[in-house]
């Protein structure tokens, strides 16, 4: 067996598991962990959704800790999908990092103007006629 043949089929038994397929170039990305609290129906969770045109992007970005707000977006950069923003709301300046995938989006913070921690997974909404769950716990 030649070379390229065994590289060609050692490629091929290679897993592909940690490959994220990446977004395509144009569209609405839409990423999601909002809730609903069942007794006060106060919002919980962010959303933000991307948008990429052959004119630019932009972001809308969305917070719940009672009632649902909005960041006013102030810079937005994108490098491959990895967005990195800063906004200002009625609660103070916020940074937003995120890497975004096909079917989820990490979150790196910060949270509560806390220390980013573990990444909050935040899940693409690709059917906006769903509801907006109620909060567990």
């Amino acid at each position: 067996m030649k070379a390229g043949s065994r590289l060609l089929l050692l490629a091929a038994l290679v897993p592909t598991v940690g490959l994220a397929k990446p977004l395509p170039r144009y569209g609405h990305f839409v990423y999601s962990s909002l809730c609903w609290g069942k007794d006060s129906g106060d919002a919980s969770g962010v959303r933000f959704m991307l948008t990429r045109s052959h004119k630019g992007a932009s972001l809308v970005y969305e917070y719940g800790a009672g009632p649902l707000e909005g960041a006013r977006i102030t810079s937005l950069k994108l490098v491959g999908d990895r967005i990195d923003a800063e906004a200002s709301t009625n609660d103070g300046d916020l940074t937003i990092s995120a890497i975004l995938e096909p079917r989820r989006a990490k979150l790196l913070g910060p949270f509560d103007g806390k220390h980013p921690g573990e990444p909050r997974t935040l899940k693409r909404i690709k059917n906006f006629k769903q509801n907006i769950p109620q909060c567990r716990g």
